[in-house]
């Protein structure tokens, strides 16, 4: 990877939705050659999609919760079953598989405590195998995700 690619991977990560003439010139690159790059990199499954990012709290969504869970067993069968049930809710907006005291982190987001109190009994609450949860909720964002950091190589 070289500087107009890490150059183009920054400029999407910030703003998928410029041209690919304000990307190449960003890049230092011709428009063709610009193009090319991104194809590449998508082929080389370091650009997986493009996305826009939105504000949570224009959607009314204003209570950002992170929920440990842990599981009874952290047998493949009931790992496989935990996971393929946190796809089926639209509530569940990340799970990651942790190491150290719980087996995964969720992030969920809710407009208030009450409808996160739904989302806990009709979703998190139906979870299979779960011995223990434990929510926390973020008191306000300080840092927003802006994407990775591109290494120069």
């Amino acid at each position: 990877m070289d500087r107009a690619d890490v150059a183009l991977l920054e400029a999407l990560q910030a703003d998928s939705s410029l041209s690919v003439a304000q990307l190449a010139e960003l890049a230092g690159v011709s428009a063709s050659a610009c193009h090319r790059r991104i194809k590449a990199l998508e082929a080389a499954g370091i650009i997986t999609s493009y996305a826009a990012q939105v504000d949570s709290g224009r959607l009314g969504l204003k209570l950002q919760a992170f929920v440990e869970i842990t599981l009874t067993s952290q047998s493949r069968e009931a790992m496989d079953r935990f996971e393929a049930a946190v796809g089926d809710f639209d509530d569940i907006l990340e799970c990651h598989l942790m190491s150290g005291q719980a087996d995964y982190l969720l992030r969920v987001a809710a407009t208030d405590l009450e409808q996160y109190d739904r989302i806990h009994r009709d979703c998190l609450a139906r979870l299979p195998g779960v011995s223990a949860m434990r929510s926390a909720f973020a008191i306000r964002r300080i840092k927003r995700w802006q994407g990775y950091p591109v290494p120069r190589g």
